[in-house]
């Protein structure tokens, strides 16, 4: 994934006290200020936040003095997914959280989740390397930067291997020394252990031979055995046939013994007890014969006096209907007399709406067109503002024409002038060209007359001249850089500072022309603003001119509203007296149709009355009858009761003669049956032999005995037979051990043949493998070394050793040797092709690279950064502030001296 650090915030961290927030980006950002300004403090926020880790001994070094704790908080995008997370860390307390581009955090538990969730996202595979990538790629201190090259071989094999993974051999092959002896020591154990178990294996031919024979012996025990348990299983079924026999004769022989002594002399009892019962029913059907009559009696006075009673209730339940209908014809009388005065009220209001309709109607009407009329005049005045405000505007409107007009007339002055740009621009296109070439010419002499002075030869030296190849003399040398001396005097004295010169008055004159071009080309839209200006006004004119004619409509419509008012005044309050009339006369409308109504009904309800009169009449002197039937009950009443008290007991006659009858046929029955079990106790005697009975179990007792020897015999065996089976079972397991232990010895004397080629493979690897990485590198630093120098005669040579030299016409010249121009352009190049290879994380971060380099040189290595392939973000620190105007974007910082605090100036 490619991550793009947007922004780091800090607060209490180091020179930073108040909350500050440092824009970041795509593409190449300085981050320029004065030495100690809090410049490298940005990258090491970045590298603690992200990286875990800071270039102090003490974590609490990265405090601002004075405070408990800190914090920073890194923004970055993914590039491929779009995502922003922001990832905060304190100083002073333990405290790491991630949050989404909602501010929502992650819900991460741990420091150690936070770092695998980082490094996932940066592209590193595991965690742990998240600090060596920052230190010895990504964020390089600056006091590294240079040193890391002037190590011994060793150092320096130590620091870059780590970086190519090429530690992993290193670490892979010193982790295999001594792999081999041990591979010889656990040989030599397991085949002791494999000699041990070849003697234990001895005996088992013999213990195979002791469990077969015990096979055999048990498999002859359980022959005898399942002989006598046949023969038991015969006896057994016929005892057990003699034993059902037995059983059945005793459940025979306690069924008569039952039926005797038990259910038939309860049947003779039962039997008594039905026919005393039957005589005491017969008795009571006598006595109810005797009172037949007097019973018969008393039941039908019983009928009439209910009879009666009914009537009378319905006769009193008319009479009370009755009342209840006189009370209503009462109350209705009452409704009448109330419903004639309202029938009076409804004609005396119905008189006074007739008298009041023609004013009502009148008034309303006036009362619209008052209120139409009074809008009118509101409207007037409101056209009023509206043409005002109208006049107003069209003069703004004026006012702006004027201004551009005087704009385009100023543009067209300087028509003349912008008209020059581009042949400026190209003057100073050419002056430049020039300008370089002169520098480049002044540099190259510089450097011939440096090799030059470095030649040591005599009057009759081999030695070729680096400008023109001939022999090289004194006098020819001498000759050779007086020349050249001369020449640079020429041109940094007469020629440049004419250029320079000429180049300071491009500056001003094409300004002043690309401002002229600026005014000119606004010509055009000033000239479309006025037509659009012009054009409102006319729409504004029409609009006024609308408004003034309905002005004058509406003053017409108005001349006669005080009349209406006045007239509207006189007739306040007879619309209210119209309603209270109407009210009334609605509230009373329908009287005289409900006086009608209730007339009706007074009517009806007398006819019921009358109706009903009758009806109770009919009825006759119901209470002299119900009188006399209550004499004829109290005379019938003793010999009604005495039928209801026999009349039970007579009715269960005919049932106890069916008892009677049922008890002698269950008696009857009860003897068959004792009978019929005498003769099966007879069968069952002549079936059963008791003396064969005796004798089966004597002879199951002793077979059984016999089993029972039998098997503690076959126990004993079998107890035999499975101690011998667990001991070959024991045999065979060393058996299956020994065979393992001898394919694990053939398969450690093949991993021990194995680790000794594998740690010769590793050790030519890590070399073979440095020797490919820094040629592949070194060829690409070379490049950018060339073209930041801008002399292709300079070769850089990174070697497998990592050392580093500036070869120069087939001469090497080591590293310690170099200026510091050339100290940093081969430390940058190769840094530069490092991050270019390494650029998973897509990102990197220069502390002072343009220490010792010229303005050229400095711009050569802004174009070098920005055409590094796969690093989507560069970010430079430096205290120049000329590398500020070379880059996408700067950042520039400032600390008070007085407070100690870093702030941003701009960005």
């Amino acid at each position: 994934m490619t991550v793009v650090i947007e922004s780091v915030t800090l607060e209490d961290f180091k020179s930073y006290a108040d909350r500050t927030t440092i824009e970041l980006g795509d593409g190449v950002t300085a981050i320029v200020g004065e030495n100690g300004s809090g410049k490298s403090t940005v990258q090491e926020a970045i590298g603690f936040a992200l990286f875990d880790t800071h270039p102090f001994d003490n974590q609490d070094r990265l405090l601002r003095d004075g405070e408990n704790s800190g914090h920073v908080e890194v923004t970055f995008r993914v590039v491929e997914m779009g995502e922003v997370y922001t990832v905060r860390r304190w100083v002073g307390r333990y405290k790491f959280d991630v949050l989404d581009a909602n501010g929502d955090a992650l819900g991460l538990d741990t420091g150690s989740a936070i770092k695998e969730w980082v490094a996932e996202k940066l592209g590193v595979d595991d965690a742990d390397d998240l600090s060596e990538v920052w230190e010895r790629s990504v964020g390089v201190p600056q006091t590294s930067f240079l040193a890391d090259f002037t190590q011994s071989e060793k150092e320096r094999v130590d620091t870059f291997d780590p970086l190519f993974d090429i530690e992993r051999y290193r670490e892979a092959y010193k982790s295999l020394s001594g792999l081999e002896s041990e591979f010889d020591e656990e040989i030599t154990a397991k085949n002791e252990e494999a000699t041990e178990l070849r003697g234990e294996l001895n005996d088992l031919p013999d213990v195979e031979s002791e469990v077969e024979e015990l096979e055999d012996e048990l498999r002859g025990y359980e022959a005898k055995i399942a002989t006598i348990e046949h023969r038991v299983t015969v006896l057994q079924a016929e005892h057990t046939a003699l034993e059902e026999v037995e059983t059945a004769l005793d459940e025979k022989r306690s069924e008569l013994e039952s039926l005797e002594d038990t259910k038939i002399p309860a049947a003779k009892e039962q039997l008594e007890q039905a026919e005393e019962a039957l005589a005491d029913a017969e008795d009571a059907a006598e006595t109810l014969s005797d009172v037949e009559d007097e019973y018969e009696a008393h039941q039908e006075a019983e009928s009439e006096r209910e009879r009666l009673e009914g009537e009378i209730a319905e006769r009193d339940e008319l009479a009370s209907e009755r009342d209840e209908i006189k009370s209503d014809i009462r109350q209705k009388r009452t409704e009448a007399e109330q419903k004639e005065e309202a029938v009076e009220t409804a004609e005396k209001a119905k008189q006074r709406l007739e008298e009041l309709e023609p004013d009502v109607e009148e008034y309303r009407e006036l009362e619209t067109e008052v209120e139409e009329l009074e809008e009118a005049e509101e409207r007037i005045d409101e056209i009023d503002s509206e043409i005002s405000e109208h006049e107003a505007e069209i003069s703004d409107l004026e006012g702006e024409i004027e201004d551009l007009e005087d704009q385009i007339e100023a543009a067209e002055a300087r028509r003349d002038e912008a008209e020059k740009l581009e042949t400026l621009r190209d003057e100073r296109r050419e002056l430049s060209v020039e300008r370089k070439s002169l520098r480049n010419e002044v540099e190259e002499l510089e450097a011939q007359n440096e090799e030059l002075g470095e030649i040591d030869v005599d009057e009759a030296s081999d030695v070729p001249c680096p400008t023109c190849d001939r022999p090289i003399t004194a006098e020819h040398r001498d000759l050779v850089i007086e020349e050249n001396t001369e020449r640079i005097e020429e041109v940094e004295s007469s020629e440049l500072p004419r250029i320079d010169s000429r180049l300071s008055e491009l500056a001003d004159d094409i300004d002043d022309a690309e401002a002229a071009a600026d005014a000119v080309s606004e010509i055009p839209g000033h000239e479309s603003d006025i037509d659009d200006l012009r054009e409102e006004i006319d729409d504004i004119e029409s609009t006024t001119e609308e408004l003034r004619t309905e002005q004058s409509e509406l003053e017409a419509r108005t001349e006669d509203l005080p009349e209406k008012q006045r007239r509207l005044e006189a007739l306040d309050g007879v619309e209210a007296d119209y309603t209270t009339a109407k009210t009334r006369y609605e509230d009373n409308e329908s009287a005289e149709a409900e006086l009608e109504s209730v007339r009706e009904r007074i009517e009806e309800l007398e006819g019921e009355v009358a109706e009903l009169d009758e009806e109770i009449a009919s009825y006759g002197d119901l209470d002299s009858e119900l009188d006399a039937v209550k004499e004829t009950l109290a005379e019938t009443k003793k010999g009604y009761k005495t039928y209801i008290a026999h009349e039970e007991e007579a009715s269960k006659r005919d049932k106890r003669e069916e008892a009677v009858e049922e008890a002698e046929s269950e008696l009857a029955d009860l003897r068959s049956e004792a009978e019929r079990v005498r003769e099966e106790i007879s069968e069952l005697e002549s079936e059963f032999d008791e003396d064969r009975f005796e004798e089966l179990d004597s002879d199951i007792d002793s077979f059984e005995a016999e089993r029972n020897r039998l098997e503690g015999k076959r126990e004993t065996v079998e107890e035999n037979l499975s101690e011998a089976r667990s001991e070959l079972d024991d045999l065979y397991e060393k058996q299956s051990e020994k065979q393992a232990l001898e394919a694990e010895i053939t398969e450690l004397e093949r991993d021990k043949r194995f680790a000794g080629w594998s740690r010769n493979t590793l050790q030519q690897g890590a070399a073979d493998l440095r020797e490919l990485i820094t040629t592949e590198i070194g060829h690409r630093a070379n490049e950018v070394f060339q073209q930041l120098r801008g002399n292709p005669t300079e070769t850089l040579v990174w070697d497998k050793t990592y050392n580093l030299r500036v070869r120069v016409k087939g001469q090497d010249k080591p590293f310690d040797s170099l200026s510091g121009g050339e100290k940093m352009a081969a430390a940058l190049a190769v840094r530069l092709a490092i991050l270019e290879r390494l650029a998973s994380v897509g990102m990197a971060f220069l502390d002072e690279p343009t220490a010792n380099l010229d303005t050229e040189k400095k711009q050569n290595l802004v174009n070098q950064l920005e055409s590094l392939e796969g690093l989507g973000q560069l970010t430079v620190v430096s205290h120049d502030r000329t590398f500020e105007a070379m880059t996408e974007r700067a950042v520039v910082l400032e600390k008070d001296e007085t407070d100690e605090v870093t702030r941003v100036v701009s960005q």
